[in-house]
């Protein structure tokens, strides 16, 4: 009887160790999967930034019609970066457009040709609103018939019109792999916490036969789930936003400031609210159940 007294402290310590661990390791899981859903719902929110990103780096050239005065075309240049659709414009002369061409040929073509065929011409960076092939099909048209400065108006129409087509696909398919990730993180916490809660399982029918009700009982099990919650989602938000800063230094401006927030919302929603749902589920299964199935 001496010696089983002197086993109980020690039996109780390797008890709540069990517990510290199982409870340690649920969180390291809780947070690695809310750490990945949350670069999804990085991706997910930053569609559009993406797309807009990626619409306003494709340019559209206007070739500058030799017959005119510098005058004239010093005014149409002035015009275009008062327009709304222009963001950003670059000239180039026919003589830095030959050097250019020079370095890309590796010889001088014009000591060949003996002069130079090549035009001055603007570079527009188109703002967001414009950057669609309506709007550019619209101001290439508006360009060419009311300014006489313009000889001829580029811009790569097979990239336009597929850009459209291409990043809704994109974004449908980073939604569809978001939702699945959803699913399959909350199935992930969801099982972690139940196979927490299930060292629990006797303490939890032994306080419902002393006569504790229900909300008693549940209590604090729903505040450690919560504090759970908190931790592993605010250690997730730690580790996404060191990533998308590491990402950043990479890829400058490939993410949106305004896609964290609604991603943060997310991590903390999922990792709070699927915790604590699973804790009280799992609570009211082992108060439900009889006491012969603790055992399976």
């Amino acid at each position: 009887m001496e010696q089983t007294e002197k086993q109980k402290p020690q039996a109780n310590k390797y008890y709540r160790r069990k517990l510290f661990t199982s409870y340690v390791t649920s969180t390291v899981c809780i947070i690695l999967v809310l750490y990945l859903a949350g670069l999804f719902f990085m991706l997910l929110f930053n569609t559009q930034h993406v797309s807009d990103m990626f619409r306003s780096n494709i340019k559209m050239t206007v070739t500058l019609n030799d017959s005119r005065s510098l005058a004239e075309i010093d005014k149409f240049r002035k015009q275009l970066d008062q327009a709304d659709f222009v963001r950003e414009t670059k000239y180039i002369s026919k003589d830095a457009a030959a050097e250019e061409l020079k370095k890309e040929l590796g010889e001088d073509f014009l000591e060949i040709i003996g002069k130079n065929p090549l035009y001055s011409q603007i570079e527009i960076k188109l703002t967001d609103p414009y950057s669609n092939i309506d709007s550019i099909i619209s101001i290439e048209k508006s360009l060419k018939e009311h300014n006489k400065a313009v000889d001829e108006v580029y811009y790569p129409k097979d990239v336009w019109s597929n850009a459209t087509t291409v990043i809704t696909k994109i974004a449908t398919i980073v939604l569809l792999l978001a939702l699945i990730l959803l699913m399959i993180t909350i199935i992930l916490i969801a099982n972690s916490i139940r196979l927490q809660m299930s060292g629990d399982r006797f303490d939890i029918h032994t306080a419902k036969l002393i006569g504790a009700t229900k909300w008693q009982i549940s209590k604090p099990y729903l505040k450690r789930a919560l504090v759970q919650g908190l931790i592993a989602s605010l250690v997730a938000v730690i580790g996404l936003g060191s990533t998308i800063r590491f990402i950043e230094k990479i890829i400058n401006g490939v993410f949106t400031i305004s896609a964290f927030w609604p991603t943060l919302a997310s991590i903390f929603a999922i990792g709070i609210g699927v915790t604590m749902a699973a804790a009280f589920f799992s609570v009211m299964k082992y108060l439900n159940a009889k006491e012969e199935d603790l055992y399976y």
